[in-house]
């Protein structure tokens, strides 16, 4: 599938090529597709293309390049999946179109909601495992349920027996089989906690009464130890943040490029509200949303992800993160999806500006 992002004014757009027979193009520009990207034809050069307007949205792959994604944002996306499902049938749209590909699936990030490409022509059938191995290389491992409905994809993924309609059924029977077991388990609690009051009522005296209280005092007493133990755990660990430790997650081959030690660069502020900022690893994400970012730049004119800069042999190249109000080398705005910069150059994000150092 080949796609190109072009940008128009301040619209961005992903442009792609339409070699079906028209119909269910036509059935997607004259109805609301909830949760699909609009869309326009174009002819061009004996030609139709299609032009997704993308302004404002961030692909799935970029959009979690400094966070893992958690159990709520994986179900937020697997039962997205299955409203599109939805809304093809209602429009009698091939399921099919929907493109799993995560290059091509958006994210609002001012509401955390999902967007989706439909693209007549798709046919590709190694989207879903591509979906899958993303996302057991991003999803969050200290949650088992998350772990345990990736893992699921991927082993239905590469046994070829899952696609967009069933997807969400993982989801669904990993949430059934969670309720089951945290029914029993409580239901299992509560019938222990009623036999152990009853027999404790029978056979207490005074002098088990005294052995409760001290018990009670004991468990509190603990209770406050391990406290204690685990504040001084996250003490260290924001210590070994503080210290830069960028040895990354390597468990599925994350890992952050650090600039050998005397080529730090930096980026000189043009403004006095913006500090300066050092480039100490890549990829180094800019933008206004903390949760996403490296760099914090609090302006309006900035977007949630805005830009990043990212190493490749010894050179720095700025790519813009489709974001509203554009990216600047020089005074020329980023068309391309990506930029190579030097020392000297004058990056301009949104409204503000920064001298390469």
């Amino acid at each position: 599938m080949k796609a190109e992002c072009i940008r128009d004014l301040n619209r961005k757009y992903l442009v792609m090529t339409d070699e079906s027979d028209g119909y269910q193009t036509e059935m997607l520009i004259r109805n609301r597709a909830e949760g699909f990207i609009p869309v326009k034809k174009i002819a061009w050069d004996n030609e139709i293309r299609l032009y997704y307007d993308i302004t404002g949205k961030q692909s799935l792959d970029k959009g979690f390049v400094k966070r893992k994604i958690s159990y709520e944002e994986l179900s937020e996306l697997l039962y997205s999946i299955s409203s599109q499902v939805k809304e093809c049938k209602r429009l009698f749209l091939d399921v099919s179109g929907i493109v799993l590909s995560p290059e091509y699936i958006y994210m609002d990030l001012s509401n955390d909601r999902f967007y989706w490409i439909f693209y007549p022509c798709n046919r590709d059938p190694h989207e879903v495992m591509e979906l899958a191995e993303y996302l057991l290389e991003h999803i969050d491992n200290g949650n088992h349920a998350a772990v345990r409905t990736v893992y699921e994809l991927y082993r239905r993924a590469k046994e070829g027996s899952i696609d967009a309609e069933n997807l969400y059924e993982i989801l669904k029977a990993e949430k059934e089989e969670e309720e089951i077991t945290n029914t029993e388990v409580s239901e299992s609690i509560q019938n222990d906690k009623k036999e152990i009051l009853r027999e404790k009522e029978l056979r207490k005296s005074r002098f088990e009464k005294k052995i409760d209280s001290l018990f009670d005092l004991m468990k509190s007493k603990i209770s406050e130890k391990k406290n204690a133990e685990k504040g001084f755990e996250n003490e260290n660990f924001d210590l070994d943040l503080d210290e830069g430790d960028d040895s990354g997650d390597t468990e599925f081959g994350t890992v952050l490029i650090s600039l050998p030690e005397g080529n730090s660069r930096k980026l000189i502020s043009r403004d006095n509200s913006i500090p300066d900022a050092k480039l100490e690893f890549f990829p180094c994400v800019l933008g206004s949303r903390q949760d996403c970012v490296d760099i914090l730049l609090n302006d309006r004119s900035v977007s949630r992800m805005h830009a990043q800069i990212d190493e490749a042999q010894g050179k720095l190249f700025l790519y813009d993160l489709n974001s509203t109000n554009g990216t600047f080398v020089n005074g020329q705005r980023i068309i391309a999806e990506e930029r190579e910069i030097m020392e000297g150059d004058e990056i301009q994000i949104g409204n503000i500006r920064f001298v390469l150092a």
